[in-house]
């Protein structure tokens, strides 16, 4: 017996994972967050080019950072963010790219540490996710 949740995805039998027959609906929620990922990633990037070119130079690019003045100071510090964030979202990028080829090799849906089902709720809130709620508390993911 297939389940729909009132959250979307469609859920197996004992609606503990992702339904085989519900992965179209999967595929489409992972490639939505892929392209916004992918769009928030660019957008990142060519800010923090911008900001680089702004001035002809790049964080640690020489210097000690003495006599530095207060703006020198902030707009280091802004490009810094600007590269862990551009760095944090690429990290995001990948993880939903590995879950759509998890979704294509069968494999969507099952945890990497123990094989078992990963709840369909689990996997609404994070999609990408690799592990059961009891895997990712025993590896502090």
């Amino acid at each position: 017996m297939r389940t729909e949740t009132s959250r979307g995805p469609l859920t197996g039998p004992e609606g503990d994972g992702p339904d085989p027959a519900g992965g179209p609906r999967w595929r489409a929620l992972l490639e939505m967050r892929w392209r916004a990922r992918l769009q928030e990633v660019t957008e990142l990037a060519l800010a923090y080019h911008e900001a680089a070119a702004a001035d002809g130079r790049l964080p640690g690019a020489g210097g000690s950072g003495a006599g530095e003045s207060g703006d020198d100071r902030l707009h280091l510090q802004r490009l810094r963010r600007l590269q862990r964030r551009t760095v944090t979202s690429r990290r995001a990028l990948a993880d939903t790219e590995d879950a759509l080829a998890r979704l294509s090799a069968g494999r969507y849906g099952r945890c990497e540490g123990c094989a078992g089902a990963i709840a369909a709720q689990r996997l609404a809130a994070t999609p990408e996710t690799r592990y059961c709620a009891r895997c990712a508390r025993g590896c502090g993911r």
